[in-house]
């Protein structure tokens, strides 16, 4: 996917960007937009869940227009995905199907073919994690993944697999570009708001983990100024393989002079910002007595498993728990690890970095 930013680049030439305006006109005549689009550097624009963008509401910005056009759930999803030809699979009781469509534009102004992918468009609610589409090109017409060029426009679907007693719904719009992050919030139902709880707002960083010197002990909320993490368990050794090889066919034993620990943690993720976050076990990591990171080969979990492994985008307000497993030098007690959420993030700071040990 092309991430260079969907605006006008230096050089362009304005006779094409006179061109672009008549072709943008043509390529909107089948599918009507709603007018006026609101600048994503206007008030109230949908910047965050607690005031999101009401549906039937068009916004924009750089490279894209977007406006929720209906929304279904439930018995009224499954009608619209079953056909003779294509049945949904039936899903574990409290889960339904729900389903957003969308009218979508692509503003870039240049030659290149831009698409969005299932981590910058998706839906969630008030369970605080992101629902991304699970079927593959259905219901049609579907446009994640697919190229768009300048002043293309579709409307097309964007499926979720929800609890039965989700609320307050709505699309995330997560684009990142060389300009910068742009995230939207666009709700699914009327009156729906999201707002991070009291009794979140009111956590305040403690001083557990904060240096690698002095690691924070397992069992007790480490604090930093966007997360609380608690270790809830560990397993290591031959049975921390038994329950990886169990139903694994990736499975491969560790290399030589390393072991794997598997960690069962407590999350709270509370940025006041409004930022989605992925967490996962990339974010976890075993230090050796020079403060390096210890390094493996990739590990695959079963997938087929009573344990829930971290793999989870997230908002503000999740609260989850997991299991995750990383790499040890063989022998080493105690073991120290680092939990660090913003290791793959632009605004990573360090801020909340932590070092937690296992004895």
């Amino acid at each position: 996917m092309d991430k260079r930013p969907c605006f006008l680049r230096k050089g362009f030439p304005l006779v094409a960007f006179l061109f672009l305006i008549p072709l943008a006109c043509t390529f909107n005549t089948a599918i009507p937009a709603a007018p006026g689009g609101i600048n994503p550097d206007s008030a109230g624009s949908g910047t965050t869940r607690k005031n999101p963008l009401p549906p039937g509401t068009l916004i924009s910005i750089p490279g894209w227009d977007i406006e929720v056009r209906k929304f279904v759930r439930g018995e009224a999803a499954l009608n619209l995905i079953n056909t003779t030809d294509w049945q949904a699979e039936p899903l574990p009781p409290g889960q339904e199907y729900a389903l957003a469509k969308l009218f979508l534009r692509c503003t870039a102004l240049d030659t290149d073919p831009h698409s969005l992918g299932i981590s910058e468009l998706f839906i969630t609610g008030s369970s605080n994690v992101a629902y991304g589409d699970t079927m593959d090109s259905w219901p049609q017409p579907e446009f994640l993944f697919e190229d768009m060029y300048t002043a293309e426009a579709v409307e097309g679907w964007i499926d979720a697999v929800i609890p039965a007693g989700e609320q307050n719904l709505m699309v995330v719009l997560d684009v990142e570009e060389d300009s910068g992050r742009f995230t939207r919030f666009l709700a699914l139902e009327a009156g729906a708001s999201i707002s991070l709880p009291a009794e979140l707002t009111d956590l305040r960083p403690n001083d557990l983990g904060v240096n690698i010197s002095n690691p924070a002990p397992s069992g007790q909320p480490v604090i930093s100024p966007d997360w609380e993490i608690t270790v809830l368990n560990s397993i290591r050794g031959s049975e921390a393989e038994t329950i990886l090889g169990e139903d694994n066919s990736n499975y491969a034993p560790p290399e030589a002079g390393l072991e794997r620990l598997l960690l069962q943690v407590r999350l709270r993720y509370f940025n006041p910002s409004d930022i989605p976050i992925w967490v996962g076990r990339d974010q976890f990591y075993a230090l050796d007595g020079s403060g390096y990171k210890v390094e493996g080969e990739h590990i695959y979990t079963p997938t087929q498993s009573d344990r829930i492994w971290l793999s989870e985008t997230i908002l503000p307000g999740a609260e989850l728990e997991g299991w995750v497993a990383l790499y040890i030098l063989a022998g080493t007690d105690p073991v120290v690890f680092a939990f660090d959420p913003d290791y793959y993030t632009l605004e990573g700071t360090g801020q909340n970095l932590r070092y937690l040990a296992i004895r």
